[in-house]
């Protein structure tokens, strides 16, 4: 079954490859193999991250866990589950895993950006309502924030990328910048994920703002 919400995906991803291969000519090969891993790995991290997150609605029809056409897909799981894909490749080839890291968080904010869209054709991601004029039926387009600012990271990473850098400086920028981006954005959604009293992706924000900032500190001194 074909949906404008795969449609969006697959787009985002083939964009993610193809502008990656560009901004890092001399890993063209390594973008295209350890792709697979990381996509493979992303989807199911990212699905998982959303069936937890919404677990009572498909307790009670556990079949619709695998209608991804239909939405439901966690960004942050897609994250986690993404670099573990490319570490699983990065070890099996034996490449540096920072490198290909590396590589992966400059393009991924532009797959994220483009995928949001899927949000809007799903009718998925709407916020606290609003009366701000370019609200959707009366709430806050979050989608469309999450959209635009993952631009703002990815043009920012991508002239980060053409400059010289210490190691681990891009995937630092990118889990500074999307930890920021969501940790905020989480206070105009209803009723997120919680455990207790807190935010589950704002717990994940703040986690990956701390690593960006070890992960720089560390390369610095490298």
């Amino acid at each position: 079954m074909v949906s404008l919400y795969g449609i969006l995906i697959s787009i985002s991803i083939l964009a993610c490859l193809l502008t990656a291969e560009k901004i890092f000519p001399d890993k063209k090969k390594a973008v295209w193999d350890m792709g697979f891993y990381a996509v493979l790995s992303g989807i199911v991290g990212a699905r998982l991250y959303h069936v937890i997150d919404y677990r009572q609605y498909y307790a009670q029809d556990p079949g619709k866990i695998f209608m991804l056409w239909n939405g439901g897909l966690g960004i942050w799981g897609a994250v986690i589950g993404g670099a573990l894909g490319v570490f699983i490749y990065a070890l099996k080839h034996k490449k540096s895993f920072i490198e290909l890291a590396e590589v992966a968080a400059t393009v991924l904010p532009l797959g994220q950006a483009i995928g949001r869209w899927g949000n809007y054709f799903n009718s998925e991601l709407a916020g606290k309502e609003t009366t701000l004029p370019w609200a959707i039926q009366g709430k806050h387009p979050i989608f469309f924030y999450e959209s635009f600012l993952n631009f703002l990271l990815f043009f920012f990473l991508v002239r980060a990328a053409k400059k010289e850098r210490v190691p681990g400086v891009l995937i630092s920028i990118y889990l500074f910048g999307y930890g920021i981006i969501r940790f905020f954005l989480e206070f105009l959604r209803v009723a997120p994920w919680k455990v207790g009293a807190l935010n589950v992706a704002q717990m994940v924000s703040i986690l990956s703002i701390v690593m960006s900032l070890f992960i720089y500190i560390k390369g610095r001194r490298a």
